[in-house]
C-alpha cells in the first residue's frame, strides 16, 4: 500500500490522451484559497495561481466553457463538494479529460471512519474551516479528506483525470521562511500547511488508496511526505514550476509525460529554492498515465493566452500610437521603436513573439526607470548604450506599448532574469502573471493608454 499523502497528488490524466486535443464533456476545475475565515492563515499568491492555472488549462485544450474557477469564498466545502459531484461529471465520458487543481493549505486530522486503517488522514483546506471536535478528538469541520476526494474520483467516469494540488500536510515546517532566492519576490515564502491547535504530527497518513493497477488517474506531487509546498507572492512555487514546464514544452512542439513532467518541476524548484525549503514532486498512480504523453496547444503564430490576453488588455485603453522600423524584419535585422507619448506617466513596451513568450522589452537592465515625459519616445534611443535586433522565433510578434499614470514598472515584477540577490542577470525579463495583473488594474481606472503594432519576423538572409 502506498501512504503516500494523496493531496501532492498532481493527476494528470487530461494530459493523458494521444491524439487531438479536443473532446466533447472534457471539464477542468480550478480551486483556489487564499483567504480563510479563521484569521491568521491567509496565503500569498493564490489569485495568481489560479490564473496560470487557466493558461495552463488553455494550452492543455480545455475551452473557456470547459473551466470552472472556485475561488476564496466561492471555494466552501459545501461548494466544492457540489461541483465534484455535479458540474464536473456531468457529460464527461470515459475518453473524456478531467482536470481538477487545487491550491492552498493542506493538513492532517484525525481519521473519523470507525475502521480506518490508518488513525489520520489528509485534508484539503476550505475557506470556511472550522476547528470541532469528531468522536471527542479535535479535528476540523469542512476540509475535504482524502477518502471523500478519493471517493469522488472513483466516481467520474472519465478514465483520464488530471489533479494538481499545490498544498502540504508536513507540519514540520515554520510557517514562514526564507527562499534564500530573491527571484521569487521579497525572498520569504508560506509554508501550504494548516497547522491548528491538537494538529497531529508525523505518521504515516491514509493514501489514495490500494493501488490495484486500474487508476484512471496519474500524480505528480508536489512534495515528499516529510516537506512542505510553498506559497509565494507570485504563487505556488510547485504551480509555477508546472507553467514554466507545459509552457516550454508546447513552445517547443513537445509532447512531455507525467515522468517529464514530474522531472522538469523538480529542476524548476530547485533553481529556485535554497536547500532548506527545497521540496521535491513525486511520480504516482497508472503507470501508463504515467508514462502517456501530454495533448499541448502548440503556441504558434499569435495562437496562445499570453498574446490575446495582452492584446485585449491594450484594446481597454485610450489609443496610443505605436510604430516600428519596418513591419517586416529578418532575424539579425534592429528594430527601432515609437511611441506618442501624450502625457507624462510610466511605459511599459512589451513583445509577444510567435510562440507565445513575452518579454519587457522597456524599461530593462539598461533603462530601468520607465517615467517618460509627453514626447514622441524612441526606443532604444541612441542613449540607452545597446541595439535592438529581431531574433527567432520566426513569425509574427506582437509589440505591446502601455502607458500609466501610476507608477507600473514591469521590469521590478519580473520573476525570471535576476540571481539570489535580486541583481538583473540579462538585459530583458519575461512578463508574468503579477506584471499582467498590474496592468489591469490600472486598465479599469483613467490614466490607461496603449498600442499594439506586429512585426513578421522573417529566417536570417543574405
Amino acid at each position: 500500500m502506498n501512504t503516500r499523502p494523496w493531496t501532492y497528488v498532481a493527476v494528470a490524466a487530461l494530459a493523458l490522451l494521444l491524439g487531438n486535443p479536443v473532446f466533447a464533456g472534457s471539464k477542468a476545475l480550478l480551486i483556489g484559497v487564499g483567504k480563510y475565515e479563521l484569521p491568521n492563515n491567509d496565503l500569498p499568491g493564490i489569485d495568481l495561481d489560479i490564473e496560470n492555472m487557466k493558461h495552463v488549462s488553455k494550452i492543455m485544450g480545455f475551452q473557456p466553457n470547459e473551466i470552472k474557477v472556485l475561488f476564496d469564498d466561492q471555494a466552501t466545502y459545501a461548494g466544492v463538494k457540489a461541483a465534484l459531484a455535479g458540474w464536473l461529471r456531468d457529460g464527461v465520458g470515459p475518453d473524456d479529460r478531467v482536470l481538477i487543481y487545487f491550491s492552498g493549505h493542506g493538513t492532517r486530522v484525525p481519521d473519523p471512519r470507525p475502521n480506518a486503517t490508518s488513525p489520520l488522514d489528509d485534508a484539503l483546506v476550505m475557506h470556511d474551516v472550522k476547528t470541532t471536535r469528531i468522536n471527542g478528538k479535535a479535528s476540523l469541520a469542512n476540509v475535504l479528506l482524502g477518502y471523500e476526494f478519493g471517493d469522488a474520483l472513483a466516481a467520474i467516469p472519465s478514465k483520464h483525470i488530471l489533479v494538481l494540488v499545490d498544498a502540504c500536510h508536513s507540519g514540520t515546517a515554520t510557517r514562514t521562511l526564507s527562499l534564500g532566492n530573491r527571484r521569487l519576490g521579497d525572498g520569504h515564502g508560506a509554508v501550504k500547511y494548516f497547522h491548528w491547535d491538537g494538529a497531529p504530527s508525523g505518521g504515516a497518513t491514509r493514501g489514495l488508496h490500494v493501488h490495484t493497477g486500474n487508476e484512471n488517474y496519474a500524480a505528480v506531487s508536489a512534495a515528499r511526505d516529510d516537506e512542505y509546498a510553498l506559497a509565494t507572492e507570485h504563487g505556488g512555487l510547485f504551480t509555477l514550476a508546472v507553467l514554466d514546464t507545459i509552457d516550454d514544452a508546447s513552445r517547443s512542439a513537445k509532447r512531455p509525460t507525467v515522468a517529464d513532467l514530474r522531472a522538469a518541476t523538480t529542476v524548476y524548484i530547485e533553481k529556485h529554492t535554497d536547500e532548506q525549503s527545497r521540496h521535491h514532486p513525486v511520480a504516482d498512480g497508472s503507470k501508463a498515465l504515467i508514462d502517456s504523453q501530454l495533448p499541448l496547444v502548440p503556441l504558434r503564430n499569435g495562437n496562445g493566452p499570453t498574446w490575446a490576453a495582452l492584446d485585449a488588455l491594450a484594446k481597454k485603453g485610450e489609443m496610443l500610437t505605436v510604430k516600428a522600423g519596418a513591419s517586416e524584419l529578418r532575424v539579425g535585422d534592429e528594430i527601432v521603436l515609437t511611441a506618442v507619448v501624450p502625457r507624462s506617466g510610466f511605459l511599459n513596451v512589451v513583445a509577444i513573439d510567435s510562440q507565445d513568450r513575452a518579454t519587457v522589452l522597456y524599461p530593462n537592465q539598461f533603462s530601468p526607470s520607465n517615467d517618460v515625459v509627453a514626447s514622441t519616445f524612441e526606443f532604444p534611443s541612441p542613449s540607452m548604450g545597446f541595439v535592438l535586433r529581431a531574433t527567432e522565433p520566426v513569425g509574427p510578434t506582437l509589440v505591446v506599448a502601455f502607458l500609466t499614470d501610476k507608477k507600473v514598472n514591469l521590469l521590478d515584477l519580473g520573476v525570471e532574469g535576476r540571481d539570489a540577490a535580486g541583481k538583473m542577470e540579462s538585459t530583458f525579463t519575461e512578463v508574468n502573471t503579477m506584471a499582467t495583473r498590474a496592468l489591469s488594474v490600472e486598465a479599469r481606472h483613467q490614466g490607461f493608454a496603449a498600442g499594439t503594432v506586429t512585426i513578421n519576423v522573417k529566417p536570417a538572409g543574405n
